[in-house]
């Protein structure tokens, strides 16, 4: 009786700052108590109460601006890969958002993500193997359960550190934004079949059943220059944006930190799209994934390596 109650509710630790609630499958992530005190407490609530305009707030201090800076060694080392082997890559969500706003990280967010059209996406694994510079960073499918499979960039050293890579997809049309939005509706209903699929439990068979359910929306051969869309893998809570093709080509660069990120080309519409007026303050700060966790001697020496180059 008790296993079948775990199965249908749970409550565990899913790391140091977060525990996860399990209701019937579905996982839902929330910070512990003790970390949101921490949070409520930084300077990014006085900035907020003070009215300062967002793109003045200083960049992150401490703990995570160095891991900031040891994911950025990543993402260098993504576009010189994507470079070599003549892959495209953009920033998206969040890393669009801190290069657009803060000409770098949102400074309270640690992660960064790109995104890739799926027949670079598939190749970028290999890529790697073939053209990346140093040996301790490469790529790999990380399985998170169900659907949410995607690529990652990591350290073999530094397994908190990585680049999540987002697979697109063409829609195979040309849309108004109603009828966007209402393609947005049909992926998450097609997320949720994957979801509901009691055989999924390895990477492989989330592939497999991405590429089936993919063929029900998108044909072998798709329109030129048709709208895009993120992929399923993509956690897909709330209708997001199928993207026109001129909000996303022909890339272009843009600053982040101190380095020319590829960037797709409308990026201020595609911002608007996902999160409204993105220049004001959110309702909540977030938490970056590895801020607040607690880092061995090792750990500190890899990241000091890591951003040196």
């Amino acid at each position: 009786m008790i296993k079948l109650t775990e199965k249908i509710f749970s409550i565990t630790d899913y790391n140091e700052t977060h525990k996860q609630i399990t209701i019937l499958g579905l996982k839902i992530k929330f910070p512990k108590a003790e970390y949101i005190k921490l949070q409520q407490n930084k300077d990014f609530y006085y900035y907020k109460k003070a009215k300062i305009d967002i793109t003045q707030i200083p960049p992150a201090k401490g703990q995570i601006r160095d891991i900031q800076l040891a994911n950025l060694a990543l993402l260098k080392e993504l576009d010189y890969v994507c470079k070599e082997s003549g892959l495209k890559y953009w920033l998206v969500f969040g890393s669009l958002l801190g290069a657009v706003r803060h000409k770098g990280f949102i400074p309270w967010d640690d992660d960064i993500d790109v995104g890739m059209m799926r027949k670079d996406y598939e190749q970028i694994i290999n890529s790697f193997n073939k053209y990346s510079r140093n040996t301790d960073i490469y790529a790999e499918y990380v399985y998170q359960g169900k659907s949410q499979t995607i690529i990652k960039v990591k350290h073999k050293k530094c397994p908190f550190l990585f680049v999540d890579i987002f697979p697109h997809d063409y829609a195979n049309s040309i849309d108004t934004k109603e009828n966007r939005i209402l393609k947005t509706k049909k992926l998450i209903e097609l997320r949720k079949r994957l979801n509901k699929d009691k055989s999924i439990d390895n990477v492989e068979k989330v592939l497999g059943r991405v590429k089936k359910l993919n063929s029900e929306i998108i044909p072998d051969t798709y329109i030129e220059q048709s709208d895009i869309q993120c992929g399923l893998e993509y956690s897909y809570t709330e209708p997001i944006w199928v993207h026109s093709y001129d909000t996303i080509f022909p890339l272009k660069e843009i600053l982040f930190e101190d380095f020319n990120a590829m960037c797709m080309n409308k990026p201020e519409q595609y911002l608007s799209d996902i999160y409204g007026n993105y220049m004001e303050y959110p309702k909540k700060f977030g938490f970056g994934h590895s801020m607040y966790m607690t880092l061995s001697e090792e750990n500190k020496q890899h990241i000091k390596e890591i951003t040196k180059g």
